[in-house]
């Protein structure tokens, strides 16, 4: 499905309670792919959603890091 409206380009695909998982567009910013990310997956709390400073997902993998199924994606870990 296309997406209709900029703020879908950052799909949130894993979601806590402290901490979000990302995949938007390598172009975007990193102050647009938080921005989208509390639009689309608002905490509901005085702190809003930004790129965590861990530089590591659970995983090991570096954060940011690139999406595996579409080479023109990034990965990001967030924390509110």
């Amino acid at each position: 499905m296309p997406r209709t409206h900029e703020s879908d380009l950052v799909e949130v695909y894993r979601s806590g309670l402290a901490h979000c998982s990302v995949c938007a567009p390598k172009s975007m910013s990193r102050e647009d792919v938080e921005r989208y990310t509390n639009m689309n997956l608002p905490t509901g709390i005085s702190s809003k959603w930004m790129i965590s400073t861990d530089p590591k997902f659970a995983t090991g993998d570096p954060n940011p890091t690139a999406c595996e199924r579409d080479s023109t994606r990034m990965h990001y870990l967030m924390e509110c």
